[in-house]
C-alpha cells in the first residue's frame, strides 16, 4: 500500500503521480493559512502534468505537527475525511472535491461515542485524571492522514482578523440555513461512529475550560469576565439544556471566515474537522460572534437571524426559540475559544486574529441575559 507522507517535503512528483493517478512532471508547494489553520498544515500544490483530466494545483492538508496530539485526541484528522467520504455529496452547501483522503483506522476511534459517554458519566473528581491519560495516549499515537482537494483559489478567501459586514454575513446564513434545513431532524445522522453529538463530552470540555482558564483570562477583554464566571459555574449545564431544547441537525461547528470561500452570491464551506449534531444556533453564533464588527447595533444582530429563520423555513421554531438557542449558543463559543494554552497559534496573525475576536464576540455577549439561559 501506498506510504501516507507526513510532511509536505514528502508530497514529491513521484508520490503524487501514484496517489492521484495523473502522471506528475513537477510540483511546486505554497504553504497557506498561516495563522490560520490551528490543527492542519495546508499546502497549495502546483502541478506540471501532461494529463488532460489533472487540475493545475490541489490544495494537501495534513496534520500540523506541533498541534498533532490535540488534533489527535479530539479525533478531527479521521472525522473530516469520512465527512467527504461518507456525507459531503448530501449537503447543499458547496464544498471541495476530493481527488485523495487516507488514514490509518484506529480500533479505539471507532468506539468513541461509547468510551466518550462512559467518560462522560465518570465523578467529577475523575475526570482530570482520566483526561491526562487520555492526553498522553493521544500524544503517542503516530497516526497518517492526509486529503488532496480541489483547489478553491479562483474564490475570495474569508478573513476572520477583518471580519466581515452585516450584509457578508447574511450571506453566510443565508447558504448554511440550507444545509440546516436538509439535516434538521434526520435519521441519516446516526450510525456513524464519526459523527458525534455535541453533548456527549460536556463535562471534559467544561473541565478543559475550567483548566485553561487562568490562560485565557489573560487574552480575554475585561467585560468578558462576567460572562467567563458564569460558565465556569454553568458551563456543563448550559451544553445540556441547551442540547436537549433545541432541534438537530448537521453543525459546522467552526463556521468562522477563514473557513468560508465568496464568489459574488456563493460560498463554499471548507475544514469540516468539527463537525458534530446539535443546534443549528451554534454555528449561527460562532459566526456573528466572531465576524459582525463590534458597532453591530442589536437591531440590526436580530434582523439577521430572522433573515436567517426565513431561509431555514422550518415549521414550530419560532423566532422566539432561535433568540434563546442563539443566546445561548454565544455563551458556549467561550469554552470553545478558550484552550490556548493547549495550541500553538502563530504569535502574529493567529494571536491578533483571537485578540479581535473576543472583542467582537464580548460585543455581542451584552445582549445575553444570563438569568434567562439555564
Amino acid at each position: 500500500m501506498l506510504e501516507l507522507p507526513e510532511t509536505p517535503e514528502q508530497l514529491t512528483s513521484e508520490w503524487l503521480s501514484q496517489a492521484l493517478g495523473w502522471p506528475i512532471r513537477s510540483v511546486e508547494q505554497q504553504i497557506l493559512g498561516k495563522g490560520q489553520g490551528f490543527l492542519g498544515d495546508i499546502v497549495r500544490l502546483r502541478l506540471t502534468s501532461d494529463a488532460a483530466e489533472a487540475p493545475d494545483s490541489v490544495v494537501a492538508k495534513l496534520p500540523k505537527k506541533a498541534n498533532r496530539s490535540v488534533g489527535e485526541m479530539l479525533g478531527v484528522y479521521e472525522r473530516e475525511i469520512l465527512f467527504f467520504d461518507d456525507l459531503a455529496a448530501q449537503v447543499p452547501a458547496r464544498t471541495p472535491q476530493i481527488y485523495f483522503s487516507r488514514f490509518d483506522r484506529d480500533a479505539g476511534s471507532e468506539k468513541q461515542k461509547q468510551i466518550l459517554r462512559a467518560f462522560n458519566r465518570l465523578p467529577r473528581f475523575l475526570i482530570p485524571l482520566v483526561g491526562a491519560i487520555g492526553a498522553r495516549v493521544a500524544a503517542g499515537k503516530n497516526r497518517k492522514y492526509l486529503m488532496i482537494m480541489e483547489d478553491l483559489g479562483h474564490m475570495e478567501m474569508g478573513d476572520q482578523l477583518a471580519g466581515a459586514s452585516v450584509e457578508r454575513c447574511h450571506q453566510v446564513l443565508t447558504h448554511i440555513a440550507g444545509t440546516h434545513r436538509a439535516f434538521w431532524d434526520s435519521e441519516r445522522l446516526q450510525d456513524k461512529f464519526w459523527l458525534l453529538p455535541m453533548d456527549i463530552d460536556s463535562r471534559m470540555r467544561h473541565w478543559m475550560f475550567k483548566k485553561s482558564l487562568p490562560a485565557f483570562q489573560k487574552i480575554a477583554t475585561p467585560e468578558m469576565q462576567v460572562y467567563l464566571d458564569w460558565i465556569g459555574t454553568n458551563g456543563a449545564s448550559l451544553m445540556t439544556s441547551f442540547t436537549r431544547d433545541a432541534p438537530h441537525t448537521l453543525v459546522h461547528c467552526d463556521l468562522r471566515l477563514d473557513n468560508i470561500c465568496f464568489d459574488s452570491d456563493r460560498c463554499a464551506y471548507l475544514d469540516w474537522q468539527l463537525t458534530r449534531v446539535g443546534p443549528a444556533a451554534y454555528d449561527v453564533a460562532y459566526l456573528l460572534g466572531g465576524a459582525l464588527p463590534s458597532e453591530t447595533t442589536a437591531s440590526e444582530e436580530r434582523d439577521l437571524l430572522r433573515e436567517y429563520l426565513r431561509e431555514l423555513d422550518i415549521p414550530n421554531y419560532p423566532f422566539e426559540s432561535l433568540w434563546r438557542d442563539y443566546q445561548r449558543a454565544l455563551m458556549l463559543t467561550i469554552p470553545s475559544l478558550s484552550p490556548t494554552e493547549d495550541l500553538e497559534i502563530d504569535p502574529g496573525r493567529g494571536q491578533q486574529m483571537m485578540s479581535r475576536w473576543l472583542e467582537r464576540l464580548t460585543s455581542r455577549l451584552q445582549n445575553v441575559e444570563l438569568s434567562t439561559l439555564l
